[in-house]
């Protein structure tokens, strides 16, 4: 049987955005939003590219997965992400450099990103792995294998691979973007000389191209109505939800939907942990992609956020700017996600959320809260677009 052209691999692809467009806009959308899910749909197409056509269990290598131009799932600003499939009776070597960021965690998955809709349904998380776990040289490199029985003849670095695994997240943190120094990472297997995939292997995953983009962008579609279902509107609460669909294990979530005319804004108040190895905070849009952190203060960590005199983090949701420093802006969606991450937290606190006028926004703050200028917000969003961009994200 002869292997599908190039125009037939494309004409499976028609009808993508129609069908997204009848989840996301059933009642008609503009010619904008119709653009907006033209592009979403294009840059997970690039990912499915990337992540399940170029390469496989048998030549790994940590492509990019999520990211500013790859919008989808939420991102966390502070992450780069990246993915690698794996067999769990393969070896591997994992080695590189540490660098100065704030942590590198490499998580195990038990799911195909082909069948998102098994998340949920007993899909464990068997490992997460630490990079500080592991023995540096005095130049910063490491080398760990990976495999499901340690090899007889190595006494270094071993981490043991499930039997259940399919693929590898790494998640690397940095919360100074600038300054902090992403680790750099290479995968390869051992135990296979890595033969060339094959004709008929490229064309099948080719043809998996439309379910990639219908599955990631129709599944965080659905997530995020679930959450409007089961947390409410303008709520703040503590996820499980994510816990049992890929989240890392080491952290506490919290997540919650915004519907906000122009004029209005929430206040949400958060107690901080005693000890944290990492917290922030973030907007997302109605499809879970996580509003332009690049060009907007659309995030926040902890250490570019300011905390009040009594140690906790008051932030502002609005589209307006209320002249505060810790403003999320949510652009111009009506509605969508916020949510907050605590990593590796002593306790975990019970945020307060509360709907005002952008006009009284504080009235609920503290009085010592400063004024950000126009002038100053200018000189901060360019800083931040640069730093941003100094970041490695492949």
């Amino acid at each position: 049987m002869p292997l599908p052209t190039w125009d037939e691999q494309l004409r499976s692809l028609e009808g993508v955005v129609d069908e997204l467009m009848a989840t996301w806009r059933p009642d008609g959308p503009t010619e904008a939003e119709v653009q907006d899910m033209n592009k979403l749909a294009l840059s997970i197409l690039a990912s499915g590219y990337l992540c399940r056509v170029h390469t496989d269990a048998k030549r790994p290598i940590f492509m990019p997965l999520w990211n500013y131009a790859i919008n989808q799932g939420g991102p966390d600003p502070d992450y780069v992400y990246s993915t690698t499939e794996v067999e769990p009776d393969g070896v591997y070597v994992i080695s590189g450099y540490r660098g100065s960021a704030r942590f590198v965690e490499i998580t195990q998955q038990t799911f195909d990103m082909m069948n998102l809709g098994q998340l949920g349904n007993g899909s464990p998380v068997p490992h997460t792995h630490d990079l500080d776990d592991l023995t540096l040289d005095d130049q910063g490199r490491f080398r760990v294998i990976l495999s499901a029985e340690r090899p007889v003849d190595h006494d270094g670095d071993w981490w043991p691979l499930d039997p259940r695994t399919k693929r590898l997240l790494m998640r690397k943190c940095a919360c100074d973007w600038a300054d902090e120094v992403d680790a750099r990472v290479a995968i390869s297997r051992l135990d296979d000389g890595g033969a060339d995939m094959t004709p008929e292997e490229t064309a099948r995953r080719f043809s998996d191209l439309r379910e990639w983009i219908l599955g990631m962008i129709g599944f965080d579609m659905g997530l995020v109505r679930w959450y409007r279902e089961h947390h409410g509107v303008n709520t703040f609460l503590r996820s499980t939800k994510i816990d049992s669909i890929g989240g890392l294990p080491t952290q506490a979530y919290y997540d919650g939907i915004y519907e906000l005319e122009d004029d209005e804004a929430l206040v949400i108040d958060a107690e901080l942990p005693g000890t944290c190895r990492y917290w922030q905070a973030l907007v997302a849009d109605d499809r879970f992609c996580t509003v332009d952190w690049v060009n907007r203060q659309s995030s926040l960590n902890d250490t570019q956020a300011r905390l009040d005199a009594d140690g906790h983090f008051r932030f502002v949701v609005s589209k307006q700017d209320p002249g505060v420093p810790n403003w999320l802006d949510k652009g111009d969606h009506p509605w969508g996600v916020i949510q907050m991450r605590f990593n590796r937290g002593d306790r975990y606190p019970d945020p307060t959320i509360v709907k005002v006028k952008v006009s009284e926004v504080r009235d609920h703050l503290p009085a010592d809260t400063p004024v950000v200028t126009p002038e100053q917000r200018a000189e901060q969003l360019a800083a931040r677009r640069e730093a941003a961009q100094l970041r490695q994200i492949w």
